[in-house]
């Protein structure tokens, strides 16, 4: 058998997608509708799912080695991370960490540097200090990343370290992301910075969910919402789903579109074919966006972009297929 899977190649695990539609793509090369409207919602809601069931054992082409455009697993608090910060118990030290972390987009090596008390050494070095595929950062108009990552983090975290821990119920992923936005733009000069602080509540989150509150509510990002308008074959809700959040922390959708974006994704959390056990919502968004890059690429939309090295997003002796380290 090992042999006949050798001779057919690959590919043989693929996911792969069939009777896509011919749609017209936007300025930015997005589908302005659904590759699969053709599909009945039970049609795209399994596949999706499929998607899901096999994401994690890596068996597809596009998913063996591309641990950069696919970084995570499909329970993304199985990682090195949170396994580490989880073990931290100092305030401060956790949101210091996800700070910095989620703002250089997730690099290992920074976060090592930081952790072992050598960042001004490797942010004065010429070496990268940041990813830059998985979300775009607006700095302030001139600023030296660089040197901003060796004190911006730290300030925030000097800033709002007593709010973990503060209430008498952990705080929702969506109102910690907006506190810590709050605090970019009113005391670091930034226009916006909620795609890292959502992140950061993130990472807070799946470390420390005495905190802040893994299974609350999150409003994703570009690529989410890009996953959910093809599984949904619903209209983009990016720009157009509004929404508040109240005293208790919850989101509230203020529009039509934010009730039916939130509809969808309830459909999806509840779903019975949904393998995703924990933290439902904050993993199906972020396999939204997985699936629609694996989607994107196969249907030659988007493009594979060039590896990292491996250390830059995680250790070398932690598998992102089987979530262990070696010898475990």
């Amino acid at each position: 058998m090992g042999s006949l899977i050798s001779f057919l190649g690959e590919d043989l695990h693929d996911i792969t997608y069939s009777d896509l539609a011919t749609v017209e793509l936007d300025e930015k090369e997005k589908p302005k509708e659904s590759w699969m409207k053709n599909w009945t919602q039970k049609q795209r809601t399994a596949k999706f799912f499929d998607f899901c069931v096999a994401y994690d054992k890596r068996e597809d082409s596009l998913l063996k080695d591309n641990y950069q455009q696919f970084s995570h697993r499909l329970h993304w608090h199985e990682c090195p991370f949170v396994d580490e910060v989880s073990k931290i118990k100092d305030p401060l030290t956790v949101l210091n960490a996800c700070v910095l972390f989620s703002f250089t987009n997730e690099h290992w090596q920074t976060y090592l540097a930081w952790k072992n008390n050598a960042l001004k050494e490797r942010m004065e070095s010429n070496v990268r200090h940041a990813r830059s595929d998985l979300f775009q950062i607006y700095y302030p108009k001139g600023t030296d990343v660089k040197k901003w990552l060796m004190t911006g983090p730290s300030r925030c975290a000097e800033s709002m370290h007593n709010l973990l821990g503060s209430k008498n119920r952990p705080y929702t992923m969506m109102e910690f992301a907006k506190l810590l936005n709050t605090h970019f733009v009113d005391d670091q000069g930034f226009k916006n910075a909620m795609y890292p602080c959502k992140n950061a509540a993130r990472h807070v989150a799946m470390s420390h969910p005495e905190w802040v509150d893994p299974e609350s509510f999150l409003h994703g990002g570009t690529g989410f919402f890009d996953g959910l308008s093809q599984v949904m074959a619903c209209p983009n809700y990016m720009s157009k789903a509004q929404y508040q959040i109240d005293e208790n922390g919850q989101y509230i959708p203020t529009n039509k579109a934010g009730h039916e974006f939130v509809q969808h994704m309830k459909y999806l959390v509840e779903h019975p074919l949904n393998p995703i056990k924990k933290q439902k919502y904050l993993n199906v968004e972020d396999k939204l966006c997985m699936y629609y890059k694996h989607l994107a690429i196969r249907n030659g939309v988007k493009q594979q972009t060039k590896q990292i090295p491996y250390e830059w997003v995680y250790p070398s002796n932690w598998s992102l297929k089987t979530g262990k380290y070696n010898g475990t």
